[in-house]
């Protein structure tokens, strides 16, 4: 008969993984602000309750979904230049894998990175800094400084900009053609050049 148990297919088998990957597609969807432990069960076909055996709340549920959006990215090598161009690339796919799912990069702003894609990004802008000769303690800080910037270059890809008012600001004004000059990818670069430089700058 329609509908009994006989003909019903069987639910996918719950779990961490399908959980945090739900969330991360309504995260594509709505947005991040839009995800409710409530809906993330309903696109995983269960109960609200039944999430809390695989996360402990939304928040490390966001992070996971987080860190899930870094999957797969392909660090540079020896043939993608020195420690700086290597460094300036794996940067950028960040930057492009996280702002490909909407706002999620807002999660990375507020919650610690502690998931595995992460950590090995983590790493390995570590190690790229101490390649470069860069101090450690002045590592230590970078790596959070850069993760600002990511932040806020894959928030800037997934909205739009605004407007700015022009009337009753002059140097707004005077500048307005600047402000909004050069495409994307040539003031991203600049701004990160300017992160390196002003690192590199900083006594040892």
């Amino acid at each position: 008969m329609p509908g009994s148990p006989r003909t019903r297919p069987a639910k996918p088998a719950l779990s961490q993984e399908s959980i945090v990957a739900a969330a991360l597609a309504l995260v594509d969807e709505f947005g991040s602000d839009a995800v409710t432990m409530r809906r993330v069960a309903t696109a995983v076909d269960t109960a609200p309750a039944s999430l809390y055996v695989y996360v402990a709340d939304r928040n490390e549920l966001m992070a996971l979904a987080h860190d899930l959006a870094l999957t797969g990215i392909d660090l540079p090598t020896d043939a993608d230049g020195d420690w700086r161009a290597r460094l300036e690339l794996l940067i950028q796919r960040v930057v492009n894998a996280l702002s490909a799912h909407a706002d999620i990069a807002s999660i990375g702003r507020t919650n610690l990175a502690t998931g595995p894609n992460s950590l090995r990004i983590i790493e390995e802008i570590l190690w790229l800094l101490r390649l470069g000769g860069v101090a450690d303690n002045a590592c230590a800080w970078a790596v959070d400084l850069f993760g600002q910037y990511i932040a806020s270059s894959a928030l800037e890809h997934a909205t739009q900009p605004p407007v700015l008012p022009t009337e009753g600001y002059p140097t707004i004004r005077a500048l307005a053609p600047l402000l909004t000059s050069g495409d994307s990818a040539s003031r991203e670069a600049w701004k990160l050049r300017v992160i390196i430089d002003g690192i590199l700058a900083q006594p040892h």
